[in-house]
C-alpha cells in the first residue's frame, strides 16, 4: 500500500474509521515522544530549535517530567523554560 492509497482511503473513509486513524496516530505520535523524551537526561547540555531562541544559548536540563522536560540557562541561572522534548538537540562536548 503506498501513500496515495491511504489517502484515497482516508477521503473515503467513514466517522468511525476515521475515529481509529485518529486513535492510532496519537499512539503512535506519543510513542515517538516518549522515545525522545527517554534520550536526556539530569545535566546533559541542550539547546532549543526554536525561532524565538537563539541557537547560540546553552542548557541545562533539570527536571525529565511526563510531558516536557525542564531546562536552565547556563546563562542565567534564573532563565528556566519547560519544552516540549522535540525542541531540544543535545550539544557534543
Amino acid at each position: 500500500m503506498n501513500i496515495e492509497q491511504v489517502k484515497d482511503f482516508i477521503r473515503t473513509a467513514n466517522r468511525e474509521e476515521l475515529r481509529e486513524i485518529s486513535k492510532m496516530h496519537n499512539r503512535a505520535l506519543k510513542i515517538i515522544k516518549e522515545e525522545i523524551k527517554n534520550q536526556f537526561s539530569i545535566n546533559d547540555v541542550v539547546k532549543i530549535n526554536h525561532k524565538s531562541i537563539s541557537e547560540d544559548f546553552r542548557y541545562k536540563v533539570i527536571k525529565v517530567m511526563k510531558k516536557n522536560i525542564k531546562v536552565q540557562s547556563l546563562q542565567n541561572i534564573f532563565r528556566t523554560y519547560s519544552v516540549d522534548p522535540r525542541l531540544l538537540e543535545i550539544v557534543e562536548g
